[in-house]
């Protein structure tokens, strides 16, 4: 059925999810460290990983960007004590398929597995039976901008926060335009290193590199006829922007350590979470390139400002975890539907179903209650309660005066730069991406 891999050095854990899934019907391989597991991913098969967020030779975002210079496409699951809704966003933005906190459930757990080694084949008519669009002015827009650009050929920019549903709407152009019935290939760029993502867009041929044994096909070839969709397209280095720009001027690719050009068509939708525009003015991105992808802008707002989608969204993943589990749960309590309007999630839709998933499984009544919503979402409902609260004497917390702290810090560091973001995040010492997410994350508006 598949080849699953569990990375943590707690033994306990290894024996109970090793059991567990090879009743399922599994073989499974564990591994106490990370460079026992990488050593096992490198030598064979793997369909599936769980790892273990904090491991004795390294952490989980080290962990992760090793296993994906090693294998870029298998699913990987963090799991960790340390429940903490910044770090599941911030490894689901690396490409992480998901995030659990332990003690695991079971039932969570079988379903992590079989959404991660699912047939990606689908048709129009199953893909759009499961799309949602939402109920708000603001996705209504984006469904109307959709059906215009769908037919063309026009290339496609889609911008939003991760966990937004960028793949979605990809496949829905996709599926509402002539080329339906050709493949649709999606890569994320954001996974990959620069080296890797050359092979994994144009291909290579036997001996390219060290590690290339036999020929492969890139993206581009897979996708002809078709859609290909890049997902964080802004990482690509600036040599693959060079090659990508290459690419859609000639249709032609040529893979890696070959001379002979191989002729594809191609529609390109390409996903991104910051403004490119941003990255062009600070010379990240090739201003050429952006001209060409984007033909089309579609743009597609976070959850918190749609909050009238909350609960279409919520109401759809009840349903569907009610099947998965076999549970009849009819729906959430008051105080649950006030957290989640309260609540800004930060990981959108991606964390919006993860949350109810958890809530049914927890359920143990008619509805979902507080008490089956992890700690973090009810400090942060009772957080933003207490703040639009128009007391102005109650003295900040500690992670308010935190917050605050930051905010102000990265303000001053935006005003001494003359706004240059590259700048700032070197007077800060964070990396460029960071400063973009703590800048989305504190709404800061920039001149």
């Amino acid at each position: 059925m598949g080849k699953i891999l569990i990375i943590d050095d707690d033994a306990y854990v290894c024996k109970q999810l090793t059991e567990f899934l090879q009743k399922h019907g599994f073989d499974v391989l564990s591994a106490y460290t990370a460079n026992k597991g990488l050593k096992l991913l490198k030598s064979g098969d793997v369909d599936f990983i769980f790892c273990d967020y904090r491991l004795p030779d390294t952490y989980g975002l080290e962990a992760f960007s090793r296993i994906k210079r090693i294998d870029p496409h298998v699913p990987v699951v963090f799991m960790t004590a340390y429940a903490d809704v910044r770090t599941a966003v911030k490894l689901i933005r690396r490409g992480a398929l998901d995030y659990v906190t332990k003690p695991l459930l079971p039932e969570a757990v079988l379903k992590l597995v079989y959404k991660g080694l699912q047939d990606e084949s689908e048709n129009k008519a199953a893909f759009e039976q499961q799309f949602i669009a939402g109920s708000s002015v603001a996705m209504q827009n984006v469904m109307t901008h959709v059906d215009l650009v769908a037919p063309t050929d026009l290339s496609v920019l889609i911008e939003g926060e991760t966990g937004t549903g960028k793949e979605y709407v990809a496949r829905l152009i996709h599926y509402r335009s002539h080329r339906q019935d050709k493949p649709f290939v999606a890569l994320d760029c954001g996974a990959l290193p620069g080296d890797l993502a050359n092979s994994e867009l144009f291909g290579h041929v036997k001996g390219a590199f060290t590690g290339a044994v036999q020929d492969k096909k890139g993206c581009f070839e897979e996708a002809d006829g078709g859609t290909l969709f890049l997902d964080e397209v802004g990482n690509l280095s600036h040599e693959n922007q060079a090659r990508l720009l290459r690419t859609l001027q000639e249709k032609t690719i040529s893979r890696l350590g070959d001379s002979k050009t191989v002729d594809v068509d191609v529609r390109i939708i390409t996903a991104t979470n910051e403004a490119l525009q941003d990255e062009v003015k600070e010379w990240q991105f090739r201003e050429d390139l952006y001209h060409r992808l984007n033909g089309f802008k579609i743009s597609i707002p976070p959850l918190r400002e749609r909050k009238e989608d909350i609960f279409v969204f919520a109401k759809r993943f009840l349903e569907n975890a009610n099947r998965e589990f076999y549970k009849s749960v009819a729906g959430f309590d008051e105080e649950v539907e006030a957290i989640f309007r309260r609540y800004p999630w930060p990981g959108n839709i991606r964390e919006l179903e993860s949350i109810v998933n958890r809530c049914v499984l927890l359920a143990s009544g008619n509805l979902v209650t507080a008490d089956t919503l992890p700690d973090e979402l009810r400090r942060a409902g009772m957080e933003v309660e207490e703040q639009e609260r128009p007391d102005k004497e109650r003295p900040a917390t500690l992670k308010q005066a935190a917050i605050a702290a930051e905010r102000e810090a990265i303000l001053h560091a935006l005003k001494i730069s003359g706004y240059n973001k590259s700048k700032a995040a070197d007077i800060l010492e964070v990396d460029r991406k960071t400063l973009y997410n703590k800048i989305r994350e504190y709404s800061i508006r920039l001149p």
